[in-house]
C-alpha cells in the first residue's frame, strides 16, 4: 500500500484534528537521556503531532518536544514514517484544552510562528 493510503487511513483515526503546517516550524525533541534533536512540524493537533527529524527513536519512547508558541510538552512516539516520526502529547484535559486553543490563534495566523 502506497504511503499516501497509509497515512490517509491514519488520518481516518484520528480524534483531534489536524493542522498541516505549511511553513518550516522547528522543533526540538529531547530524549529521556537528555539527547536533543532537531525538528520540523509537519503537521499538529490538540492530540498530537507528525515531525520531520532524522535519527533512530523507538515507538512507544517518551520524549519532550519544545515548540516555539507552544512551549514544551511530554509525548510518546506513536509511529515512525518515511521522513520521521509522529508523537502523541501526554496532556491533563485542561492542558489538552489550552493547547486547542493555541492551535486555533495558530490557524488564524496562516499557521505560522509568532515572532
Amino acid at each position: 500500500m502506497p504511503d499516501r493510503e497509509k497515512e490517509k487511513q491514519a488520518t481516518d483515526l484520528r480524534r483531534h484534528p489536524r493542522l498541516h503546517v505549511e511553513d518550516e516550524f522547528p522543533a526540538t525533541i529531547t530524549d529521556a537521556a537528555g539527547n536533543k534533536t532537531d525538528a520540523v512540524v509537519r503537521d499538529i493537533s490538540a492530540g498530537g503531532a507528525g515531525l520531520i527529524v532524522s535519527g533512530a527513536f523507538h515507538n512507544e519512547a517518551f520524549v519532550d518536544l519544545h515548540m516555539e508558541g507552544f512551549g514544551r510538552v511530554s509525548a510518546r512516539i506513536a509511529r515512525k514514517f518515511v521522513q520521521g516520526i509522529g508523537v502523541e502529547f501526554n496532556l491533563s484535559e485542561s492542558e489538552r484544552a489550552e493547547m486547542k486553543e493555541e492551535l486555533i490563534k495558530f490557524r488564524r495566523a496562516g499557521g505560522r510562528q509568532k515572532h
